[in-house]
């Protein structure tokens, strides 16, 4: 039986289905390579987004607070105003007293007439230890 192939003497042949194949375990591993790089590219881009609507979010509250903050710094400045405090001071009764300190009388500590500290001081300790 002849295959249709030419015989040279003294030559090796090679029959038709011993061909070299064509690698397709390497086409197929660098196929999944560029899937996987695709998906991890398309992850990594959404992370990245999410991220920025994250932090467009606390941009705006931080907004939102320090105009709060201000709010609240000329608030205080207003209730620590010394013409606000006088007025209400007034308000309330509370005046200065036309007079310069009126000295207070104790029963059984002796007058204010007297100059010596220590007798005073003595007299007063006297008077507390009585006390129960």
């Amino acid at each position: 039986m002849t295959t249709g192939v030419a015989r040279i003497p003294g030559a090796i042949s090679v029959p038709d289905r011993v061909r070299p194949r064509p690698r397709v375990r390497h086409w197929v591993v660098f196929t999944g390579f560029v899937i996987l790089a695709f998906y991890a590219l398309i992850f990594s881009r959404t992370t990245l987004d999410d991220s920025a609507f994250v932090v467009q979010e606390l941009e705006g509250r931080i907004e939102i607070e320090e105009s709060r903050y201000w709010d609240l710094r000329r608030e205080l400045a207003q209730l620590q105003s010394p013409d606000r405090i006088r007025k209400a001071a007034t308000d309330l009764g509370m005046i200065y007293p036309e007079a310069g300190p009126h000295p207070l009388t104790v029963p059984g500590l002796g007058s204010p007439d007297r100059p010596d500290p220590e007798e005073q001081w003595a007299t007063l300790k006297s008077v507390l230890s009585a006390q129960p």
